[in-house]
C-alpha cells in the first residue's frame, strides 16, 4: 500500500508507545532533550541547538514529510518520553534515512507497571512501530540508518529492528573531527523477517 504521509497528528502505535508530530507545548521538551550532553554525543552534530531557533524549526522549519521528528509518547497517558524520525523522503524514491533517536529515561524508568514481558525498550518500540508505518501505509521501498560506531545503543536498535551492515565509513563532525560511523539498510524482505522472529 502506498499512501501520503499526513503532516499533522499521530501516525502509529507500538506496544505501549505511540508517534506523532510534535506539539507546542512540546517543543522545548524535545530541544533540552536532544540538549542533554549523553543525548547529543550521540549525533554527528553534537553541538547544543538554540531553544528559540528549534522552537521556531520545529513549527514551520520542517520540510514535513521529506523530513521528520516525531514526538515518542506513552499510549497510557500521553506522557512525552523521546524523539526519533527521518531525513530524505519523496513519493519517487521511498527511501529515508531513520535515525534522530532520543529516549528521555527519567520518563522511562516510570513506566513499568505498563511494560510488557520481554519488552525491548521505548527506542526499539518506537523504531518498530515506525518501520512499520513507512512498509506498510506509506509504501517504502527500504529504509536507511547511520550511528557512530561506538553506539552500543543504535547497534542494539538495529539489529533489533533487522537492519543489515553495508558499509564501514568515516563521517566529518562540524568540530573537525572525524568519527567512525556504521552505515545500514533494511529492505522489506529483512523486515518481514525480523517481524516474523518478534514474540506474538
Amino acid at each position: 500500500m502506498t499512501t501520503g504521509i499526513p503532516t499533522r497528528g499521530r501516525l502509529c502505535s507500538g506496544d505501549i508507545v505511540e508517534l506523532g508530530w510534535p506539539e507546542e507545548h512540546e517543543f522545548d521538551r524535545l530541544t533540552a532533550l536532544r540538549n542533554r550532553p549523553e543525548v547529543r554525543a550521540n549525533f554527528l552534530d553534537a553541538r547544543p541547538l538554540d531553544p528559540l531557533d528549534n522552537r521556531q524549526w520545529l513549527r514551520s522549519g520542517m520540510r514535513r514529510p521529506a523530513e521528520a521528528l516525531l514526538a515518542i509518547r506513552l499510549r497510557t497517558g500521553g506522557a512525552l518520553c523521546g524523539m526519533i524520525g527521518w531525513t530524505g523522503w519523496s513519493p519517487e524514491t521511498r527511501a529515508p534515512e531513520l535515525g534522530r533517536v532520543a529516549v528521555d529515561r527519567n520518563v522511562a524508568r516510570t513506566f513499568g507497571a505498563i511494560r510488557p514481558d520481554g519488552y525491548p525498550g521505548i527506542a526499539v518500540d518506537a523504531a518498530r512501530a515506525l518501520c512499520d508505518y513507512l512498509f506498510e501505509v506509506a509504501g517504502a521501498h527500504h529504509l536507511r540508518s547511520t550511528y557512530i560506531a561506538d553506539n552500543g545503543a543504535a547497534a542494539r536498535l538495529n539489529r533489533l529492528v533487522g537492519a543489515h551492515v553495508v558499509a564501514r565509513s568515516q563521517a566529518h563532525r562540524p568540530d573537525g573531527t572525524v568519527a567512525k560511523v556504521v552505515n545500514l539498510e533494511l529492505t522489506r524482505s529483512d523486515w518481514l523477517e525480523a517481524r516474523s522472529r518478534q514474540p506474538a
